[in-house]
């Protein structure tokens, strides 16, 4: 399932068009599809509690007036009503069509006529006007729709589509605030009226949906900023788009730039929705005759003095998420602290400084230790590590950047390098906390010159990708995807970008969205238990983008499990313990998410735990 901008949006319109599948065609199929999704969700109806349409003037208007046609043909021309926020002369194209074949079914409309001329409002109190295509003036209007939204058994928002931003119209904020006064229940076509396409950003009176279907493919808006909040729960219905137009009517790329955060919302990319059917093939397989060694040895850099906790809850998310063994390298003045957590994890006491941070030594210690071990090691530096000067000459070294920037070459490992037991110099290594904050310090480009390009992971949140980018925290927020691309392609590592809809990015230009978790997972310590999934996948074999997208998966699905109902507040602690049966759930198969309710072309953005 695609991801994308309003602009690639009518890039898929226009080849779809020139593939011989024009707006007549795709507008009946989408409000038909939209009609049969409706009955399964909110129906059967009936003149007593009939739908309410609140159609616009344009393409999303039309789409309201299909799904009006076909449910009257179902339930009776008195099961439905539609209101049309525009004057019926000033219709063109398809919606100018629909409003004709309206007509003729039979379907009770009211139009509107503009602003109200002087006095209209007494006339309206007095003649509030007939159905059947009357153009009431506009207190007139408001008059008919209270009262039709009051009984309705559901609204349909179809006033506003993709190709709406900024400021709503004095009318069309009027329609919305009456429909979301009425508390019924709402479903709405595309995306809910003045939601941006893009960003997600939502005037007060946009009225949260019940249930929204959007055409095509899901819209950036509906995963980010309030998307989420106002669209309910959300379907993405096949309108019949060629094949060839996939991907291809968004582009893999964004039309301008995608490092300067002044760049538009329209260099949007296009993105895949991480789904638990692409996360089940990427998982490991453990063959009967696994043994410890063959699932990798995590080993975790950090645990300062006071923050001993973020290294645990790390080490024990590898653990759980299948790591063959653990380590928490940490100064030895807190070692005894780490160790009493979990007996199944081991600790390495490093070289500390009286105060209990980090000395500079500890840089080659670690590569010495990890030189005693066979297999596959992988670090996961930065949980608890701190910003002292031994922390950032310890990263320097871990990441062979120790030296004046671009002096190595790519083949030279630099000092402090050897593998007696053939362990990498530089394994795999996933950055988290304190580790993303002094690779700022280092200054993000540099990540790139790290000696033969080791897999790297970078795990950022919004204020620690704003560090390494340079940006400010509302920038990143504001242009989610392109962070994300902009951390990978700077930094020549995958980026996950986390929060809300956690974004997961290659260097090469992939990205791919992740639409599980809830708000009750911002809490303490999710990031650490995050970059511990990260490290068990990357110990267990994956290359560093399967790993990202598994973990970031598992991590929010965990979540759900721990605390079901939305927003129910859920410690790191309870995700950690919750990721065997994350596993099990994934392995074992959800929902698929184009099996939303059994209508054919139609599926789930977010599909539910249960069928």
């Amino acid at each position: 399932m695609w991801i994308l901008s309003a602009a690639a949006v009518r890039r898929g319109d226009r080849l779809a068009a020139e593939a011989g599948l024009g707006g007549p065609v795709l507008m009946e199929t989408a409000g038909r599809t939209a009609a049969t999704l409706l009955w399964k969700v909110a129906g059967p109806f009936s003149p007593r509690e009939p739908v309410v349409v609140l159609a616009g003037g344009g393409n999303n208007g039309g789409d309201g007036m299909v799904l009006a046609r076909w449910v009257a043909r179902w339930a009776g021309p008195a099961a439905v009503k539609v209101f049309l926020l525009a004057e019926p002369a000033r219709l063109r194209g398809e919606a100018a069509v629909q409003w004709s074949l309206l007509a003729r079914s039979g379907v009770p409309a009211i139009a509107l006529a503009g602003e109200p001329a002087p006095g209209a409002r007494q006339e309206a109190r007095q003649n509030p006007g007939a159905e059947g295509g009357v153009v009431p003036a506009a207190d007139a209007f408001f008059y008919h729709l209270e009262a039709a939204v009051a009984r309705a058994r559901v609204v349909v928002d179809a006033l506003l589509g993709v190709g709406v931003r900024g400021a709503l119209r004095p009318l069309a904020a009027r329609a919305l605030q009456v429909v979301g006064a009425a508390g019924v229940p709402v479903f709405a076509l595309d995306l809910p009226s003045g939601l941006d396409a893009d960003t997600g950003e939502a005037a007060p009176v946009v009225p949260r949906a019940t249930w929204t279907v959007t055409f095509a493919a899901a819209k950036w808006g509906l995963l980010l900023g309030q998307g989420p909040e106002r669209a309910g729960q959300v379907f993405v219905a096949d309108i019949g788009w060629p094949q060839e137009t996939g991907t291809g009517a968004g582009g893999t790329g964004s039309e301008t730039e995608a490092g300067a955060p002044g760049g538009g919302s329209e260099g949007f990319p296009s993105a895949r929705v991480l789904e638990a059917a692409s996360v089940a093939a990427l998982l490991p397989h453990r063959p009967w005759d696994a043994h410890k060694g063959w699932a990798g040895h995590v080993v975790v850099a950090g645990g300062r003095p006071g923050q001993v906790g973020a290294a645990v809850l790390a080490g024990t998310a590898a653990l759980q998420a299948g790591a063959g063994t653990v380590t928490l390298a940490v100064p030895a003045p807190v070692r005894a602290e780490a160790a009493v957590h979990r007996p199944e994890i081991m600790t390495w006491a490093l070289p500390a400084t009286t105060g209990g941070e980090w000395d500079a030594a500890a840089a080659t210690a670690l590569a010495q230790r990890e030189g005693e071990r066979r297999g596959r090691v992988v670090r996961v530096i930065g949980p608890g590590l701190g910003q002292s000067p031994g922390a950032a000459a310890c990263l320097a070294g871990w990441l062979g950047l120790d030296g004046p920037p671009a002096t190595r070459g790519p083949e030279d490992p630099g000092p402090g390098a050897g593998s007696p037991a053939g362990v990498p110099a530089f394994p795999p290594t996933v950055l988290d906390a304190d580790g993303l904050n002094l690779a700022a310090r280092l200054g993000i480009d540099r990540l790139r010159e790290r000696p033969g390009s080791f897999p790297l992971v970078l795990t950022p949140h919004p204020g620690e990708a704003a560090r390494l980018l340079g940006w400010t925290t509302a920038q990143v927020q504001a242009r989610r995807p392109l962070a994300a691309l902009e951390l990978a392609r700077r930094s020549g590592a995958v980026a996950v970008l986390k929060g809300a809809g956690t974004l997961v990015a290659g260097p090469a230009g992939d990205l791919y969205a992740c639409t599980r978790g809830h708000p009750g997972m911002a809490s303490a310590g999710m990031g650490d238990a995050l970059a511990g999934i990260v490290g068990a996948m990357l110990a267990q074999g994956l290359e560093p983008l399967a790993a990202a997208l598994a973990a970031v998966f598992l991590h929010a699905l965990a979540g759900e499990l721990a605390a079901p109902a939305a927003g129910v507040p859920v410690q790191a602690t309870e995700v950690i313990a919750r990721l065997p049966a994350a596993l099990q759930r994934v392995r074992r198969g959800l929902p698929r998410s184009a099996e939303a309710l059994g209508v054919p072309g139609v599926a789930w953005l977010r599909p539910p735990l249960a069928g």
